[in-house]
This record gives structure tokens, C-alpha cells and sequence, in this order.
């Protein structure tokens, strides 16, 4: 449903929402979000050493250089899932996947 102003006029947000659905471009947009939540997220520090690299159906896959980094951010996945969709306003991450960085 569209809100309207008191003009009739559409808001500019609900505009693009539009125009990214009739691209299909959401998903897109979604991750450009998660890769750069991800390093503010983790810090300058863990970002050196990982990168978001893809979401698919709610899986957001990490790569690290570490396995010993992978099993910390895995042990912090529930924080982390948080601060991630808190920061794109979305729950679109609903679990992390771990792979090495290459």
C-alpha cells in the first residue's frame, strides 16, 4: 500500500522501492548493504581479514583468511546477525556460512 502526502504526491523511498522491484534489483542492493555493514560491523581489524561475499536465501556467506577468525565470528553469529540486519533495517541475514578466503 502507498502512502501519499497531503498533495497526492508519492514519498521519493517508495519510489525507488518500486523501481528496485521492477528491476529485481533488491537483491542486489541487499548485499552492496551487507558487504559494507560487514566491515563496519567487525571493525577495521577483523575486516582486514574477512569479507562478506554473497547472501543466498538468508545465508550469508563470509570468506576468512583464518579458520581460527571463522570460529570466533561463529561464536559471535547470533551478535553479528543482529548488528548486520539492525544496520540495513532488514532481517535479511538469518544465518553465516564460513568459507577460506582466496
Amino acid at each position: 500500500m502507498r502512502r501519499r502526502t497531503d498533495r497526492g504526491e508519492q514519498r521519493v523511498s517508495e519510489l525507488i522501492d518500486d523501481a528496485l522491484r521492477g528491476l529485481d534489483a533488491r537483491h542486489q542492493v541487499r548485499e552492496v548493504q551487507l558487504r559494507e555493514a560487514f566491515s563496519l560491523v567487525v571493525g577495521a581489524h577483523a575486516a582486514a581479514l574477512c569479507h562478506a561475499v554473497s547472501l543466498d536465501r538468508g545465508v550469508l556467506c563470509i570468506a576468512t583468511a583464518h579458520t581460527a577468525l571463522a570460529h570466533q565470528l561463529r561464536l559471535d553469529g547470533p551478535v553479528l546477525i543482529a548488528a548486520l540486519n539492525g544496520r540495513i533495517g532488514a532481517d535479511a541475514v538469518q544465518r553465516l556460512r564460513f568459507v577460506p578466503r582466496g
